[in-house]
C-alpha cells in the first residue's frame, strides 16, 4: 500500500492522464502537495483527478465489470473459439488465490487518499457551499470506493446476523506509510459508507454541476448520491430507506426511462455526453482517447469481435429473453473461424466511434435500477409502493411481460435488465443464492456452481499488501 501515500504521484500521475479526457481543460501536470492543496483551485483540480482512479483497468474501465460478469450466468469463455486469447481463465472457472485476484484494492485505496487529502484541507480555502460542494464529490467517491472494495474482498453484509465479519480497512484520515490498518467489520465499513452519503446528501447544492467536464452524468450529483444509498440500504437490508432514497430519484424528474427504441441495438449505451433530462444515466464513469495513456486494451476488447472476444455472454442469459424483448438486441455475434460455433457480446460497450476496439463510458448508477431497488424493498416489507408497478415500468419500457412481484420476480427482472453491469454476482452473494450456470464449458471444480455461503463469495486480499501489511488478516480458504 506504500505506493497510495505519495501525494505527489497521485498529482502528477492522476491528473496528468487520468482525467484528460475527463476535463474539458488540461490539468496542472505536477507541483508539490502544499502548493497543490494551499488553493481551492488546486483542491479542486485534486477532487477532479480523484475520479480517474474509476476508469483505470483495475475498476470500472474493465476488470470490476469483466471478473463479476465472468463469475455468473451472464458471461462464458468460448474454449476452443477464435476468441479465446487464454484471458480470463481463471475468472471464469472462480479460480483465485492471493496471487491470483483482482486488483481493485490498490485503486480504490488510491482514490480514497485521494479524497481525504481534499477533505483535510479544505477549511478557509474558498466560499463555504464552494468548499461543500468539493467536499461532498470526495465523500461520495470515498463511499463508493469502500463499498466496492467491502462488496469484492469480503463476505456479502447478510453473511453473519449482525454484520460482523471482516471487512476491509476503514479509511478516513490522510494516511502515512508507516499506517497499517486492520480490517474492520462489515457493519463498520456499511456504516461508514452511509455516513459519508448522507453529509454529501446535506452539504452538496442541490443544483451543482462539476463545472468544466464533457459529462454532466460522470460528475457526483444529489442524485448520485442518492441512489447509491438506495443501493447501500438494499444491500444492508434496510428496505424502507432503500425504497425511499430511490423514490427521491425517481421522484425528481431528472431521468427518464430509455424506450424501445432507444435500448434497440445499445443505442442508449453507445452516447459520449449525457444531457440532463436524456435518459436514465445518473452516474457514469467518462472513457475516452488518452485515457491512462491512451490503452484501448480494456472492456471494449473483451467484448469485441475485433479484438480479443474472451468475455463472451452466456446461452443462459440469452435465454431468458422473450422475442419481443428489445433486451434481446443488447447483444452482438461473430461466428468463429476454428470452430464456427456462434459467439455472443453484449453490446453495452460497443463504444463511441473514437476508435477499433472502442472507448465506453462505464455506467454505475441509471434510473431502471432504482425501480428495482424498490420493488424488492416493498416485497421485503418496505411501505408506500407498489412493487407490481414498478416492474411494469421496466416492463412496458422494454417490450416484456412484467415479473410477478416476488422475490423470484424482481430477481429475475434484475438479471435481465442489468445485465453486464456488474449486479448479478452481488445480487446472488447478498440474497444467499447459489450461483449456477448450465451453459458451462470450463475447467472441472467450482466454475459451475458457487453455493451461497462459500469462501469463494469474498475475494482473497492481494499477497503484496499483506506482505506490506501484517494487520490484514487472510481470507478463509485461501
Amino acid at each position: 500500500m506504500k505506493r497510495f501515500y505519495i501525494l505527489t504521484l497521485i498529482i502528477s500521475l492522476g491528473m496528468a492522464t487520468g482525467c484528460q479526457d475527463f476535463l474539458t481543460e488540461d490539468p496542472v501536470m505536477s507541483q508539490s502537495d502544499v502548493l497543490t492543496l494551499s488553493t481551492y483551485e488546486g483542491l479542486n483540480k485534486v477532487t477532479a483527478a480523484t475520479y480517474a482512479n474509476l476508469a483505470g483497468s483495475s475498476w470500472y474501465g474493465t476488470d470490476f465489470i469483466i471478473i463479476n460478469e465472468m463469475k455468473t450466468s451472464n458471461g462464458k469463455k468460448y474454449i476452443g473459439s477464435s476468441f479465446d486469447t487464454g484471458r480470463l481463465n481463471d475468472w471464469y472457472n472462480i479460480n483465485y488465490s492471493e496471487t491470483m485476484t483482482s486488483s481493485l484494492w490498490g485503486s480504490a485505496y488510491f482514490a480514497i487518499y485521494m479524497a481525504n487529502n481534499v477533505i483535510a484541507n479544505l477549511e478557509g480555502k474558498g466560499a463555504e457551499q464552494d468548499l461543500n460542494n468539493l467536499k461532498a464529490e470526495c465523500l461520495f467517491l470515498r463511499a463508493l470506493s469502500h463499498f466496492d472494495l467491502v462488496r469484492t474482498y469480503a463476505q456479502p453484509y447478510s453473511y453473519t446476523a449482525d454484520a460482523s465479519h471482516d471487512g476491509v480497512p476503514v479509511i478516513t484520515t490522510v494516511q502515512t506509510a508507516e499506517d497499517k490498518p486492520a480490517r474492520e467489520p462489515v457493519s463498520k465499513v456499511y456504516g461508514q459508507i452511509v455516513t459519508d452519503l448522507l453529509e454529501a446528501e446535506e452539504i452538496i447544492d442541490p443544483g451543482y454541476v462539476r463545472s468544466g467536464i464533457k459529462d454532466i452524468r460522470a460528475s457526483v450529483s444529489i442524485y448520485a448520491i442518492q441512489a447509491l444509498l438506495s443501493r447501500v440500504y438494499l444491500y444492508m437490508g434496510k428496505w424502507q430507506e432503500a425504497a425511499d432514497y430511490a423514490t427521491k430519484v425517481i421522484d425528481s424528474k431528472e431521468f427518464t426511462m430509455w424506450t424501445q427504441d432507444d435500448m434497440k441495438d445499445a443505442k442508449c449505451f453507445c452516447e459520449d455526453v449525457r444531457k440532463a433530462g436524456s435518459g436514465e444515466v445518473i452516474f457514469e464513469v467518462y472513457h475516452g482517447s488518452g485515457e491512462y495513456g491512451g490503452t484501448n486494451e480494456g472492456i471494449c476488447s473483451l467484448t469485441s469481435s475485433e479484438k480479443y472476444g474472451d468475455a463472451g455472454a452466456c446461452k443462459d442469459l440469452m435465454d431468458l429473453y422473450s422475442e419481443n424483448d428489445v433486451r434481446s438486441t443488447l447483444f452482438h455475434s461473430a461466428a468463429s473461424t476454428t470452430n464456427s460455433e456462434t459467439v455472443y457480446w453484449t453490446a453495452k460497450y460497443l463504444g463511441k466511434g473514437i476508435a477499433k476496439p472502442d472507448y465506453s463510458n462505464i455506467i454505475v448508477l441509471r434510473l431502471s435500477e432504482m425501480y428495482l431497488n424498490r420493488a424488492e424493498a416493498v416485497i421485503n416489507g418496505a411501505k408506500g409502493y407498489n412493487a407490481l408497478d414498478d416492474l411494469k415500468v421496466i416492463a412496458d419500457n422494454r417490450g416484456a411481460e412484467a415479473q410477478a412481484a416476488t422475490l423470484a420476480g424482481v430477481y429475475l427482472e434484475r438479471q435481465k435488465e442489468l445485465a453486464w453491469e456488474a449486479h448479478l454476482w452481488f445480487d446472488l452473494g447478498r440474497t444467499k443464492r447459489n450461483m449456477t450456470r448450465n451453459d458451462f464449458v470450463g475447467a472441472e471444480g467450482t466454475g459451475k456452481e458457487v453455493k451461497a455461503g462459500s469462501h469463494l463469495w469474498a475475494m482473497p486480499i492481494p499477497e503484496r499488501e499483506h506482505n506490506v501489511n501484517g494487520n490484514l488478516t487472510h481470507n478463509p480458504g485461501y
